[in-house]
């Protein structure tokens, strides 16, 4: 096979069981769960690691139980690092909430807080690990094509000058945003309803409290936020991230924000004042979960960003793409026990990954619609400073309504209840008074009366600019609720005890 440049490459064909495209956390995962099976598998991955990778760092609860399960703890130095108990949350100027992340509790075997764990670090020890378990791992090696003949998938691979193929009745995609695994299955997304932008840095010389996050919320950035994730030595994981339908639709930069929020940050947080860039800003996107039609085809499945498996409100998505890769190595293995590689053989998998996720997801994905109209910011950002605002005062609100932006144990009824019940103490507190502004539309002083105007003027204004476009978004937010079903029911999210945890129980 000749290159451009005349030469001669050279092919090479191996076998394995199973392949995994992708090195990172998902990739990784799935790695160390196959070959802990004595699955013989290949993990290919186009970097040399260390390397970069766009993200803020931030390895929650659920996640560092998984790292201690795959035996990465030693590796990370996880004990020589700054644990993140607290937060500290803006809104513009305002401080509606300083504390204790209070679902960060300890349940089922996980530490009562996250670290801040930079990926050039995490996915080092990652891929090591797998290599370690008995994966073989391809570095520097890039994926540019992928087919599938005779019940075998066949990925072609270059390495420098030469080219590879790597066959295997199993394929993992773990391999990103623009996965080539994706493609092949007809499964790209692009979806802007459901993809987040974001640019991050990493910054220098802060003063903060040990173990104190932070994160902020401005009108102007709607619908997205802003955050700043400590270290030690005074450094941090500084960045913002954004909705691409909306940068779309309104003309907003990721850039533009960005260094604005730098600004804002500096003039905001005390500790932050001297803070300065001590890396190059640097850009990326995520699939959010709301995006996912399927993740199983014909001789594979897709685990990690390329499957979409996001939180669509906080952007995270380390811990929820390790625990899609142990959920898929589970229908890996039985399709190789099996030999039967079809995509109705597969199913199983979104099966699983559905009653996994689903009752915490369904409920992010309708708020996170609900969110979407940057029409309604004022609306947005005044109801939830509110519930920060209560959560200050009130740990039984901010332990349950609080999941939303980043714990597990999300129970929609009773988030749902919470919100119910919070309105009418207002409307009992400020008596008769407030329902009569409420019916006649005035503002009388009180909350419920200018949230109800900012949601009239909200209204009026998406209407107004693009009424097409607004009732796609009602209909999107009647799917979405539509969905909800089982998961309102949920008083124990099954991410509690984690993907492993029966396989531990034994």
């Amino acid at each position: 096979m000749a290159d451009d440049r005349g030469g001669e490459q050279r092919v090479v064909t191996d076998k394995f069981d199973a392949i995994v495209v992708g090195g990172g956390p998902a990739g990784a995962a799935a790695g160390w769960a196959l070959a802990r099976r004595g699955i013989n598998v290949a993990i290919v991955e186009r970097a040399i690691f260390p390397r970069e990778k766009v993200c803020g760092d931030f390895v929650e609860p659920a996640g560092l139980r998984l790292l201690e399960a795959m035996g990465c703890t030693a590796a990370l130095g996880l004990d020589q690092r700054m644990p993140i108990t607290r937060n500290r949350v803006y809104f513009g100027p305002r401080m509606p909430y300083a504390g204790e992340i209070p679902y960060y509790d300890g349940a089922h075997g996980m530490p009562p807080h996250g670290y801040i764990i930079p990926r050039d670090q995490l996915d080092t020890v990652l891929l090591a690990n797998a290599e370690a378990k008995g994966a073989k791992v391809f570095r520097a090696t890039a994926a540019k094509n992928l087919r599938r003949e005779d019940g075998q998938m066949i990925l072609t691979v270059a390495q420098g000058d030469s080219v590879r193929e790597i066959s295997a009745p199993m394929v993992v995609g773990a391999d990103g945003v623009q996965s080539v695994v994706a493609r092949h299955a007809g499964l790209g997304r692009s979806d802007r309803r459901h993809i987040g932008v974001s640019q991050r840095v990493y910054i220098e010389d802060i003063d903060v409290e040990p173990g104190e996050a932070c994160i902020w919320f401005d009108e102007d950035h709607y619908p997205g936020y802003g955050w700043m994730f400590p270290m030690s030595g005074g450094r941090a994981n500084m960045g913002v991230g954004l909705l691409s339908e909306t940068c779309d639709r309104f003309g907003m930069s990721v850039q533009q924000c960005f260094r604005e929020a730098v600004d804002r940050l500096r003039i905001r947080h005390p500790g932050c004042a001297n803070a300065r860039l001590a890396s190059k800003p640097l850009g990326g996107a995520v699939h959010m979960y709301g995006g996912i039609t399927r993740n199983h085809f014909a001789g594979g499945v897709l685990v990690g960003d390329a499957g979409g498996f996001v939180d669509p409100m906080t952007g995270e998505g380390i811990t929820q793409g390790m625990e899609s890769s142990i959920i898929a190595s589970r229908t890996v293995a039985e399709a190789l026990e099996r030999g039967r590689f079809e995509q109705d053989d597969l199913v199983r998998y979104d099966e699983e990954f559905r009653a996994h996720f689903d009752p915490a997801m369904g409920y992010l994905v309708f708020c996170a619609t609900v969110l979407r109209n940057r029409h309604f910011a004022e609306f947005g950002f005044r109801s939830t400073r509110q519930g920060f605002e209560r959560a200050q005062h009130d740990h039984d609100f901010a332990s349950v309504s609080g999941t939303a932006f980043g714990g597990l144990n999300v129970q929609p009824l009773a988030m749902i209840g919470q919100v119910w019940m919070a309105i009418a103490e207002t409307l009992v507190r400020q008596g008769p008074g407030a329902l009569l502004a409420l019916a006649g539309g005035r503002n009388s002083g009180n909350e419920l009366a200018g949230d109800w105007l900012a949601w009239q003027r909200g209204w009026r204004a998406s209407v107004a600019d693009d009424a097409a476009w607004h009732v796609r978004w009602l209909g999107d937010i009647m799917a979405a609720a539509g969905k909800l079903g089982p998961s309102l029911k949920t008083r124990e999210n099954p991410r509690l005890r984690g993907p492993l945890a029966q396989e531990m129980a034994r």
